[in-house]
Parts: C-alpha cells; sequence; structure tokens
C-alpha cells in the first residue's frame, strides 16, 4: 500500500493488521520477519527472535523505528476485524491483565508499578471479538496500554471518569461500537471491574452491555440489588462446568437461575449528577445449590443492556458471559504459557509496550486457531487468513494427507477448521485424535504459523515470475 511522500505500511502476513507506517521497503521486510519470528519461537526475547547478535540487533532497531507505533497496530487489527463482523452478533470481551518485570528491576527505565503499587510493569487492556453464536475468534478490536508512573493524589471519588483508570472500560466499549459498526449487534462482555454507572449511562447505541455486578446498588423505589437478586424466583435448575483453579480440582455445580428487571439509582457519590438518575437494566442471577465443604460456591449477578423476558433469554445470556473465559486463554499464551513477555529483556517501557501490542495481536492469532481447529465455531477462511491464501492452503492440504481416511483432513474447503488442520501439521501435529493423541496446541500452532509464513512467501516470489 503506497501512502503519501513515499511511506509504506507493512502489512502482517496473517492479514490483521499492520505494523505501522514505515519509510523503507527494508522495514517492511524487517516486520515481515520479526512476526513470523514472534509466532513461531515462543518468545519475545530480542536475541531468540533474531537467531544471533545482527538478528537481536535487527530487530530492536524496528521496534524503536518512531514510525512504528502501538497505536497503528492496533488501529489496522480493529480495521480488519471490523471488516469481518458484517452481519453477525459480536461478543466484545475486555477485561486488564498486569505485566509484571520485577524480575528485571535493575534494568528497566521508565516503568510504573503494577496491582500490589510495589512491582515495576504496566497493564494491558484488550478488547477481543468473537462470534457471539458459536464462541469463535474473529480478532482483535483494540487495547489500552496503561503504565501507572504515579497515584492520584485526589480521592477517586472526587475525580470525574476521565481521569480515572477505570476510564478505560468506557474506552473499550466506545471502541466496540465505532470499530466493530458493521456488526448486526455488539455486546460488550465484562467482569466485576467493569461495573461502573458511567458506562451503563453513556453506553453507544449500537452496543450492548453484559457485566458481572460488583456494586450492591441502590433501586428505585428503595431496596439492593443484591438483595433483589437473592429473592428472586428459581426459573431452571441446570448443571455447569467449574474448572481447575488456585489448587481446586474441576468440578461439576447444580446451579439455581432466576431473572428479573430492575432499575439502579445513580450513585450519590463519584458519578457525574448530568447523569440520567436511574437506569434500567435487567438482572440474571446464577448460585450454586449446596456446594462442597471447602470449595467457593458459584455465584453470577449478571447486569445486561438485553432484555430477558424467558428461560431460553437467560441461558443465553449465561453463555454469552461464560465466553469471557476466552480472553484468560489469551493472557495465557501472551505470557507463561506462550510467548513470556513478562521474561523480555527490553529496558524502555515504550519499546515494550510495542512488543507486548505485537505479541497480544499473535497470540489472538494463535487462540483464533485452536479455538477452530475442532471445526467447532464454523468459522470461514476469512476470518483469519486472505482469501488468495486458499491456493496454498489446497496444495499443502494434497501434500500433508495421507493414503487412510483418518489421515485427511476432514474439514471443508474454505473453512477456517481446514486451515488450522494444516497449521497443525506444518507444526508437528500428527493428524490424529483421539486414543491417547492430542489436537494440535498453542505451541505446535506458533510453529505452523511460521512455517505457513515462510511457505506463503516462496509461493507469492514463485507466483510473481
Amino acid at each position: 500500500m503506497i501512502l503519501s511522500d513515499g511511506e509504506h505500511r507493512w502489512r502482517m502476513g496473517d492479514g490483521t493488521g499492520y505494523f505501522g507506517v514505515v519509510r523503507r521497503r527494508t522495514a517492511q521486510k524487517r516486520g515481515a520477519d520479526f512476526l513470523a519470528a514472534l509466532v513461531g519461537k515462543q518468545t519475545t526475547c530480542l536475541r531468540k527472535l533474531g537467531g544471533d547478535r545482527a538478528g537481536e540487533v535487527r530487530f530492536g532497531r524496528f521496534l524503536r523505528n518512531s514510525g512504528v507505533t502501538k497505536e497503528e497496530m492496533l488501529a489496522e487489527a480493529g480495521l480488519a476485524t471490523g471488516s469481518r463482523v458484517g452481519g453477525r452478533h459480536v461478543l466484545v470481551i475486555q477485561d486488564t491483565t498486569e505485566l509484571n518485570f520485577s524480575g528485571h528491576v535493575e534494568s528497566k527505565r521508565g516503568f510504573g508499578t503494577v496491582g500490589n503499587g510495589l512491582d515495576i510493569g504496566f497493564f494491558l487492556h484488550p478488547q477481543v471479538t468473537l462470534d457471539a453464536q458459536t464462541g469463535g475468534i474473529i480478532g482483535l478490536a483494540g487495547a489500552t496500554v496503561l503504565n501507572r508512573t504515579q497515584r492520584s493524589k485526589t480521592h477517586r471519588r472526587s475525580r470525574p471518569i476521565t481521569e480515572k483508570e477505570s476510564r478505560r472500560w468506557l474506552d473499550g466499549v466506545e471502541t466496540a461500537g465505532r470499530v466493530l459498526a458493521e456488526a448486526l449487534e455488539i455486546t460488550v462482555v465484562a467482569d466485576r471491574e467493569s461495573d461502573i454507572y458511567e458506562e451503563f449511562a453513556r453506553r453507544p447505541t449500537n452496543v450492548h452491555l453484559l457485566t458481572r455486578a460488583a456494586q450492591d446498588r441502590a433501586l428505585t423505589g428503595g431496596g439492593r440489588l443484591f438483595g433483589f437478586a437473592a429473592a428472586l424466583a428459581e426459573r431452571a435448575r441446570y448443571t455447569v462446568d467449574v474448572p481447575a483453579k488456585g489448587g481446586h480440582p474441576a468440578r461439576k455445580a447444580l446451579v439455581a437461575l432466576g431473572f428479573g428487571t430492575v432499575s439502579i439509582e445513580r450513585p450519590r457519590n463519584g458519578a457525574d449528577q448530568t447523569l440520567p438518575p436511574q437506569i434500567a437494566l435487567d438482572v440474571v442471577d446464577v448460585r450454586e445449590l449446596d456446594p462442597p465443604r471447602g470449595e467457593q460456591p458459584v455465584h453470577w449477578c449478571l447486569l445486561t443492556t438485553h432484555r430477558v423476558t424467558s428461560v431460553t433469554d437467560a441461558h443465553r445470556i449465561v453463555g454469552w458471559y461464560r465466553r469471557r473465559w476466552t480472553i484468560e486463554q489469551v493472557f495465557r499464551t501472551l505470557k507463561g504459557q506462550g510467548f513470556a513477555i513478562e521474561e523480555s529483556q527490553i529496558v524502555d517501557v515504550a519499546t515494550l509496550a510495542k512488543l507486548a501490542t505485537a505479541a497480544l495481536i499473535a497470540a489472538v492469532r494463535v487462540m483464533q486457531l485452536v479455538h477452530a481447529r475442532d471445526g467447532a465455531t464454523a468459522q470461514k477462511l476469512a476470518d483469519a487468513f486472505q482469501i488468495e491464501d486458499e491456493p496454498l492452503i489446497e496444495a499443502l492440504v494434497r501434500k500433508l494427507e495421507g493414503k487412510t481416511e483418518k489421515q485427511k483432513n476432514p474439514h471443508p474447503t474454505g473453512t477456517l477448521a481446514r486451515v488450522a488442520w494444516v497449521i497443525g501439521r506444518l507444526g508437528g501435529w500428527s493428524g490424529y485424535v483421539g486414543g491417547g493423541y492430542k489436537p494440535a496446541g498453542p505451541k505446535t500452532m506458533h510453529y505452523g504459523l511460521t512455517q505457513f509464513d515462510s511457505i506463503k512467501h516462496g509461493w507469492s516470489l514463485a507466483q510473481n515470475v
């Protein structure tokens, strides 16, 4: 793509965005090499990415290039995601993760502190977009990087929302409405930290909210939210899977489901008094019956701008909320189980923030393939790859398939599952599932994407001869 003044943009190999505006073709090539290394080598250590000292220096210069910005990366990743959502109801999962660099405190500069107020690091707050019906990852809508270099001396209740860190939740909702405007419907899903009156009051007209309640809010006419939820009539009873966490094994929980409508009052302290004095919301309450001794009981009190008038509606809301787990998987891939961003040796916060943004985009790409590998998300190839990639993908299918039915790619042409099968095989997966064989995981997909990007480069050269 040619820009004014002879500038060029380097397009990422997966078609999900750009790594900023760069002025030389060599920088374009450097960016392509950087993404391929980032996705495939499962590390953000520049020495390991570059392979040697020369490679380390080359990638370091790329990241420090003033034309490569995290804002440009995110804007173009969002642009690509927005192009895929037409006619679809999408869920936008937003949450915050901290990147802690306390193990490198002597070598870092410009970093603020993380949640404990002592360790150095910064926060990453992305908006990951899913198909509401299938849960398939469509892409990244946007993200915020927060570097807490100093704390405000003014009490948070005395500050407007625009001066609070919690503004990122409102920004995420605004980003979803703007970037994903072509979607049939948008629902932003978040956990308890997102329970902010201003967020409900100021949401864009094309965005619905689904938030787990944190505040026991005053209700119009008297009473409190949590008391109202506890008194809701039981409308259904069913079993949910509770994943393993914090040393507690996975288990099943019998829960009761209730729902109703409330009108919450504007807080007397802290909230902008020009906001509406009341907001009508629907409540879906899920609470565990007879939890095992020593286990934290399941309880989700969910607030939503969607109307909930039936058990079917309530089940749908709970299902959308449980999709929130996807962003936790992205965070694990970004950190310990994937790109190991917290082990990076980069010393200045501006460059490391760009590296973290690039790694986030790559982590979303990897998890997109992991989720799509069995065909359950029913996604098309175009959710992650360019349509022009299909001839190469089909050529690889023919090369990688074996003679028996079990060694064939079982997924239809043009689907993301078919591509995920190819990427997994390129990454070293045997092609077998069951009987002790595991499907291709994040590490395998990492390596397979590297192989695919290299093959695609050679294929493109051959086609242009």
